[in-house]
């Protein structure tokens, strides 16, 4: 019984094992995006596909300090973000993010139950990107 047991849970841990996927390292593979326009709705939405830019953008976002606060800004984003992540083994997935460049913050979007501060340099390298970009 005691043999069959400790089959039955190496068998377990191999199947979670083999299905568990590496995404923490994993880039985004194309990053959709609408900015802002001065009239207040956002323009037509945009891709990013090049994966040095994605992996930079990848890698701020991790920089970020979140914590588990709405975003205090009424106001809608300069910036939606949709980073869209394709691992290999594993379906499509999406994290959507709202960017405000004068207020210094990155939010996410759907929900909307955490934000970051963003530096000025990150602002910058944001505003560079997704402006280079359009």
């Amino acid at each position: 019984m005691k043999r069959m047991l400790a089959g039955c849970v190496i068998c377990m841990g191999l199947l979670l094992g083999g299905c568990a996927s590496s995404e923490e390292n994993l880039d985004p593979s194309r990053i959709d995006y609408e900015t802002l326009n001065a009239d207040g709705d956002y323009g037509p939405t945009r891709t990013i596909t090049d994966a040095e830019t994605n992996a930079v953008l990848a890698q701020m976002t991790e920089a970020v300090v979140w914590e588990d606060q709405p975003v205090p800004i009424e106001r809608e984003p300069d910036v939606e973000a949709t980073f869209v992540y394709t691992p290999d083994d594993a379906p499509e997935r999406s994290l959507d993010f709202g960017i405000w460049y004068e207020e210094q913050m990155i939010g996410g979007i759907n929900p909307k139950d955490s934000r970051g501060e963003l530096t000025t340099e990150q602002v910058t390298l944001l505003q560079a990107i997704f402006d280079e970009s359009e």
